[in-house]
């Protein structure tokens, strides 16, 4: 029944904000590191309160049967509201929260990385430790003093570790005890979390191992169609890839004959000029950054002032997160409003699209997406995230910029599409790998075969076996938004469109849909 009143509706709206505020205060008390961090795409991001700065996040058994059951309970509860919600926008809240709690519910439940993964627990603790020495010399000791009982908590939770796994967090647990003997800090400081990291890595080499890291088939398809948020079935998601290779391909071809007739695509793209090398390798990716910045703001993508309220700083990968990161990434700390994010790139490495690269991590990309969600006006939406939604903007926002002038010409055209080409690669690996159909070897194998230098590819098959589903998320997100921007441009500038997509936090695609559709009016 819908409210009678706006007394009522007041009521209604309140009721649900103060249900929502329970929920994400009690997340972020049980699992405090995790709901700081953009690492964990399944948390809801909640801003740390009066930190206290000696705990770390629970997932011992009593811990998460407990927090299923307040799950449930929760589920409940915004259920029996939904009918009382006066506005689209205040059912679109719940919708996501509803969301939110089931993916976490069934990630802690029955996908169990807290059970399988000692990569999970070490990016806990890097992140942890990372965010606690940013805030001065006495909440890196309370965190520290911390560590210890948290990584025996995970030696107790950890229970048939894949040999995958268990090789992944054994360099992981060596790349952090390095990292600590490093800190410019007194060596008596850190010497109880490097000896528990010690106990960490013996207890890894003690264990049994189990061979198989994939989870049960229909479990993946839970995950790539609620989780992820594609929402159809495997064999359409791998049709639409296959349509993505078949596509792109011809793109390949035909930019690469541009630039240089009967040449292979790949030969091409090894030819293209780079960045000359530099004794200071980020300062290519901050010049392009400052280039792209004043590009969006020209365009009216972005309000003019933004880039300096909001800054992005760019800093290499720690080294602690080497064994599980790729080679570029963006981070925001959780906060309203927004106070700007880290583009994290490797040390010595410039690649031939690193404009591209940029643009997907900083402007038009994840930098702005994450600054507009964290300034928006509703509760709900600054929590949370998808990664659908999340990849699929930034992969599309690289194509915003020809649309917009910014790229041009063959060269740009060509790492557009060899870019385009990797992520529906990535995702054919991800289905075939968790579907059962490909080894990790023969996938390797085929990253190599196009290119990929095997070293990295066996590195690139490690990490998209820790995180099933999520390589699906680049090309399917990418061709969601081609779709959306196809469909409700119309006479609407690229400017308009971008900004009445970012307004309204990373809401489900057809709920999307139907916004712009109806003009951007809810």
């Amino acid at each position: 029944m819908e409210p009678r009143t706006a007394t009522e509706a007041d009521r209604s709206n309140q009721d649900f904000e103060r249900v929502a505020d329970d929920i994400l205060t009690n997340i972020a008390w049980r699992f405090p590191v995790c709901t700081a961090s953009d690492e964990f795409h399944f948390f809801p991001q909640i801003p740390p309160g009066s930190a206290n700065w000696s705990r770390w996040d629970d997932f011992s058994a009593e811990s998460i049967h407990t927090f299923a059951s307040h799950c449930q309970n929760w589920l409940r509860s915004l259920d029996g509201l939904e009918p009382t919600l006066p506005s689209r926008d205040s059912r679109i809240d719940l919708h996501l929260m509803r969301r939110m709690l089931n993916t976490l519910h069934e990630q802690l439940t029955l996908v169990n990385a807290h059970r399988k993964q000692p990569t999970f627990y070490l990016s806990i603790m890097g992140i942890g430790l990372a965010e606690a020495i940013d805030k001065g010399a006495e909440p890196f000791r309370q965190r520290l003093k911390g560590v210890p009982a948290f990584l025996e908590g995970a030696q107790i939770n950890l229970a048939g570790v894949p040999a995958l796994f268990n090789r992944l967090g054994r360099a992981m647990a060596q790349s952090l005890t390095a990292w600590l003997r490093g800190l410019p800090l007194e060596d008596e400081i850190t010497r109880s979390a490097r000896m528990a990291l010690g106990r960490f890595d013996t207890h890894l080499q003690s264990i049994p191992m189990e061979e198989s890291f994939r989870l049960p088939v229909e479990i993946y398809e839970r995950i790539a169609a609620s989780h992820i948020g594609c929402r159809v079935p495997t064999a359409e998601l791998e049709e639409e890839l296959t349509r993505e290779m078949e596509s792109v391909t011809r793109l390949l071809h035909r930019h690469a004959a541009e630039i240089e007739p009967s040449a292979d695509w790949r030969a091409v793209v090894a030819g293209l000029k780079r960045p000359r090398p530099h004794s200071r390798p980020r300062g290519p990716f901050r010049r392009a950054i400052d280039a792209l910045s004043a590009h969006c703001t020209d365009e009216g993508l972005m309000p003019a002032g933004l880039t300096r309220e909001c800054p992005v700083r760019v800093e290499t990968i720690p080294p602690y997160m080497a064994p599980i990161r790729s080679t570029a990434a963006f981070s925001a700390a959780p906060g309203h409003p927004a106070r700007g994010g880290t583009f994290y790139v490797l040390e010595d490495a410039v690649p031939a699209d690193y404009r591209l690269l940029t643009a997907h991590e900083t402007y038009p990309g994840h930098h702005l997406l994450d600054t507009c969600r964290w300034n928006h006006k509703r509760l709900v939406r600054r929590h949370l995230e998808f990664p659908l939604f999340y990849e699929g903007w930034a992969s599309f926002s690289e194509e915003l910029m020809f649309a917009t002038g910014f790229f041009s010409g063959p060269s740009d055209s060509l790492l557009m599409a060899k870019r385009r080409f990797w992520r529906a690669l990535r995702g054919r690996v991800d289905l075939n790998i968790h579907l059962h159909r490909q080894s990790l070897e023969d996938a390797t194998g085929l990253l190599s075969a196009q290119g990929m230098a095997p070293q990295r590819a066996r590195a690139a098959v490690a990490r998209y076996a820790l995180k099933p589903g999520y390589q699906l998320s680049y090309a399917i997100g990418r061709r969601r938004f081609r779709r959306l921007f196809g469909r409700c441009q119309g006479p609407r500038k690229v400017s308009q469109f971008a900004r009445l997509v970012l307004a309204q936090g990373e809401i489900e695609f057809d709920q999307l849909e139907t916004f712009l559709m109806q003009g951007g009016e809810h």
